[in-house]
Order: C-alpha cells, then sequence, then structure tokens
C-alpha cells in the first residue's frame, strides 16, 4: 500500500523491494541494511513497518504504539553509515552508551559497517526490548 504524495511509503514492504530501494539510494550499505531491518523483526516479531521510497527510511510501529503515532523507532540509511533511531531513546538504559544525540528525547546509533553491527548485536537486541516496553506500557 503506497500513500502521501510528497513521500510516498510502501507498507510492509518485502525485503527484496527493501534491497532494491536501498540499491538506488545507498548501495553500499545494502547488506548492513537488511542486517539491521531483519534485527529489528527478529526482535520485535510482531512489528508492523512502513518504508519511505524516497529516502529508503523505515519507520517501525508507527500507529501501532504509543508516542501520538510515531512509534517506536526508525533505521535510515546515509551516505556514511546506518542509523538507527529510538523516538524516545531518552528513556532507555543504555549501559553500554551506544545511543547517540543531545535532542530532548530522540537517540540513534550509527553503524558503518557489518562487523560494527555483529559485534553490538546484543546491546541492540536490549535497546530494542527496552523501546517496545517502553511503548507498550
Amino acid at each position: 500500500m503506497i500513500s502521501s504524495r510528497k513521500h510516498p511509503h510502501t507498507d510492509m514492504p518485502s525485503e527484496d523491494e527493501l534491497a532494491r530501494l536501498i540499491l538506488g539510494k545507498h548501495p553500499g550499505h545494502r547488506e548492513l541494511y537488511l542486517e539491521m531491518h531483519r534485527l529489528v523483526l527478529d526482535v520485535v516479531s510482531d512489528l508492523r513497518y512502513s518504508v519511505d521510497c524516497l529516502d529508503a527510511a523505515i519507520g517501525y510501529g508507527a500507529r501501532q504504539f504509543g508516542y501520538n503515532g510515531w512509534g517506536m523507532a526508525a533505521l535510515a540509511p546515509h551516505k556514511s553509515w546506518v542509523s538507527l533511531v529510538f523516538f524516545r531513546g531518552t528513556r532507555l538504559d543504555d549501559p553500554d552508551g551506544l545511543l547517540e544525540g543531545t535532542g530532548a528525547l530522540v537517540r540513534h546509533v550509527k553503524l558503518a559497517s557489518l562487523e560494527e553491527l555483529a559485534s553490538r548485536r546484543e546491546s541492540l537486541t536490549l535497546l530494542l526490548r527496552a523501546a517496545v516496553s517502553n511503548v507498550r506500557e
């Protein structure tokens, strides 16, 4: 399902659709982007998501959880990294110090390689679980 004229979105795209989209935006991040997406879905199996067809950002849990409809998190590809953004990141326990940012609510984790993702996988899993618990309260 595609919605919005200025920033069209596709709800619940397949992994093949995501792969084609990221190849057109940031081809060097294809595997990292897809592996991060898989991690999010592994941790939160019932999660609804939507991808912005212009910038390939994936929003997780929009209108599914609280945060005034914003959802839980987003995956955003950039030129040199892929960010996992937590919309209420300031409320999360971050014992490994992965979260970056100075905003009032939002925090993110930047990853530039599959190796970096592998080394931080356990910590990211804990952050994702905490984020889900946070929105379901």
